[in-house]
């Protein structure tokens, strides 16, 4: 992908990351990294590449949000249940991301998988939308400049690295985050459920619906 990003340039930075935001298994984090690289060696702009970056972030995560508050509730009625999240389940999530979904917002960026759905997601637990894009902006900017401004004050070491290792110490370093951001999460949210919440599924008046 380095050969179109050196073609296309920031458009080519922005576009790949607003994709990978709404939900697209796009390398964008790997795209910041090549980009941070090339600015150090001089073929970039670095301040350009951080704003590439944070505003395809930006527009892609609230366009997920956008489509999660207008239709994914609707998904979660409809298929929820198939996949262990029925309605009481459901109500309880929604609740704790009200109220702790800032610091789930902060994270999601840095763990795959969970940036593809951190827009959707918050907007399916129906988080205040002002409250969501505050704190998308400052995980927003914290990424891309952990990566970006990372690759570039260190791109010359991370070549070497990389010449003499391979790529597969970064591989399993990044699987390794990964899994533990998703448990994490997964734990954070379903908590309550598996300790003692499962049993609420079961329903012990008429269940409403509406």
């Amino acid at each position: 992908m380095t050969e179109y990003l050196i073609q296309y340039g920031y458009g080519f930075i922005f576009v790949v990351v607003l994709l990978e935001s709404t939900g697209l298994p796009l390398p964008g984090e790997s795209l910041i990294v090549a980009a941070g690289m090339l600015s150090g060696e001089g073929s970039f702009n670095i301040l350009a590449v951080l704003i590439a970056a944070f505003s395809g972030s930006i527009v892609g995560d609230n366009l997920g949000y956008l489509v999660g508050r207008r239709y994914g509730r609707k998904i979660v009625v409809r298929w929820g249940a198939h996949f262990g999240l029925g309605e009481k389940r459901f109500a309880m999530v929604e609740e704790r991301f009200q109220t702790y979904g800032f610091a789930v917002v902060l994270v999601a960026r840095f763990v795959i998988i969970l940036r593809q759905l951190n827009g959707f997601v918050a907007g399916t637990m129906r988080m205040n939308w002002p409250v969501f894009l505050f704190y998308n902006c400052i995980s927003a900017a914290l990424w891309a400049g952990a990566y970006g401004l990372g690759a570039y004050v260190f791109g010359a070491a991370f070549r070497h690295f990389f010449a003499e290792y391979g790529t597969w110490p970064i591989i399993l370093i990044a699987g390794g985050v990964c899994l533990v951001g998703i448990v994490g999460t997964y734990r954070f949210l379903f908590n309550d459920a598996e300790n003692g919440g499962g049993e609420a599924e079961e329903p012990t008046a008429p269940d409403s619906r509406g």
